[in-house]
């Protein structure tokens, strides 16, 4: 543990005046010139060929170079898809909140910085480490004395060989551990899902673009326009007249010359290629990075039962991702708390409560329980299933037992008037037809479901 604070930079006294600046060429006056200077990534004109250098370029083992791989992973991230199911799986690791306890008993002072926003957002930074390969954040105190943080920029920092880089592409730079309260989280030779999504996206790219230009020829119509080959007047006046009238697809030729346009055989089957193509990859996207794919998209062979088993799939993933967190709380996070000045002596991280349970699922577990006999307190159900409470709940209570009594009495008084009618089985008549048996039992049936409530001191110790 030793080992690992000093490669994060950890001071035991230290402050946050050592605080990493970020920034542009721009100088600002009365600021300090940047510790880093940032650069706007390149979004657009990415190909497979592109990928394929930026993954070698950033394996390699002396000198790795990922400044171009992280802007196609900030390019990626412009899909539609791509962005839906990330922002999912985040959400699974936010909805849940967590508190510092000490001796089963919350920490107010630390309870109160991870209610803040900037607790929710680092711990999206956080999982993004999976996503990138490593995140690098410093922690601070504003002039409040309320915790905040910094996301260092990925493309200034060398895992490898943990320097912080000036500008992106150094080959060297500054130490990491000459900074205070510094964390990461990752591996540092790692490239992160990212790297594994990118041909997903750089496919349907390819694809989309395609079916644009497909759309483009065979889903407008085709203006024919024809000249007499020896009237230049009239061929100019058409040239004019077609550039006036829009942008679709228009021919232009003298009237001795013919034109024909051969058009795919199918067109539908055509565009159902495209569109088939496209799902595929969003089908592998949503597997990598939720595990499953019919928690966003059914189709026609989805069930509920394989939905139900997708969905479990995909609370195992959060569920990784939240306890990936509290260790990172426990083991890493706990030092830097307490060099900003809080007492984490004898506490722990943990969730304020468990996982939610699906409404469906727990309608069933009380069923099991109350055809187990067992006692439940009405306001939790009320609670748990978010149903308000009658206000003359009481009374309405008191008249359903006054019901319930009043049927076991009925019940058992003409169970005793048929046992006084029965006549013993030496005067029995033999002529006489039996009992229906059948009713019988099925008033014992009904009996036994009515059961009769324990008396005050019969009670159980549930």
């Amino acid at each position: 543990m030793k080992k690992f604070k000093k490669r994060l930079g950890y001071k035991p006294n230290g402050g946050s005046s050592n605080k990493i600046v970020q920034g542009g060429f721009r100088k600002v006056e009365g600021n300090r010139p940047p510790d880093v200077f940032l650069q706007m990534p390149e979004l657009f004109m990415f190909n497979m060929k592109d990928y394929m250098e930026s993954v070698r370029s950033a394996k390699s083992v002396d000198f790795s170079y990922r400044v171009k791989l992280f802007d196609m992973y900030e390019s990626a991230q412009l899909d539609l898809h791509l962005s839906g199911v990330l922002d999912k799986r985040l959400r699974g690791v936010t909805q849940i909140p967590i508190e510092f306890q000490r001796d089963g008993k919350p920490d107010e002072d630390i309870c109160r910085q991870l209610r803040s926003p900037w607790f929710k957002q680092l711990r999206r930074d956080l999982v993004m480490s999976k996503f990138y390969g490593f995140t690098l954040v410093q922690f601070y105190l504003d002039d409040d004395g309320n915790i905040r943080y910094d996301l260092i920029d990925r493309k200034h920092y060398d895992p490898v060989f943990h320097k912080l880089l000036k500008h992106q592409g150094d080959q060297d730079g500054i130490d990491i551990e000459e900074f205070d309260n510094i964390l990461f989280v990752g591996t540092e030779r790692g490239l992160g899902i990212f790297a594994e999504l990118l041909p997903a996206v750089l496919y349907k790219r390819g694809d989309m673009s395609d079916w644009a230009k497909f759309c483009n020829i065979f889903g407008m119509p085709i203006r024919e326009y024809t000249y007499d080959a020896g009237d230049e007047d009239a061929r100019k006046k058409i040239i004019a007249d077609a550039r006036n009238q829009g942008s679709n697809a228009v021919y232009i030729h003298p009237n001795e010359s013919e034109m024909k346009l051969i058009e795919a055989g199918n067109k539908t089957g055509s565009s159902d290629l495209y569109q088939n193509f496209a799902e595929y990859w969003d089908s592998k996207i949503s597997i990598r990075v939720l595990g499953n794919t019919l928690t966003t998209d059914t189709k026609d062979t989805g069930t509920q039962a394989l939905g139900t088993v997708h969905k479990e799939e995909e609370d195992d993933m959060n569920a990784d991702d939240r306890d990936f967190l509290l260790d990172i709380l426990n083991y890493d996070m706990k030092a830097i708390f307490e060099n900003l000045g809080f007492n984490v002596e004898g506490g722990e991280f943990v969730y304020a409560h468990k996982d939610k349970t699906e409404p469906q699922s727990m309608l069933n577990i009380v069923k099991g329980m109350k055809e187990m006999g067992l006692p439940m307190d009405d306001d939790w159900l009320y609670e748990t299933f978010g149903i308000e409470k009658p206000k003359d709940y009481d009374q309405q209570k008191q008249a359903i037992e006054v019901q319930k009594q009043a049927l076991r009495e009925s019940l058992q008084g003409k169970d005793k008037d048929h046992e006084d009618d029965e006549p013993d089985d030496e005067g029995k008549d033999p002529k006489k037809k039996p009992l229906n048996t059948d009713k019988k039992a099925f008033k014992d049936r009904l009996k036994s479901f009515f059961g009769v409530a324990p008396t005050i001191g019969a009670d159980t110790d549930f």
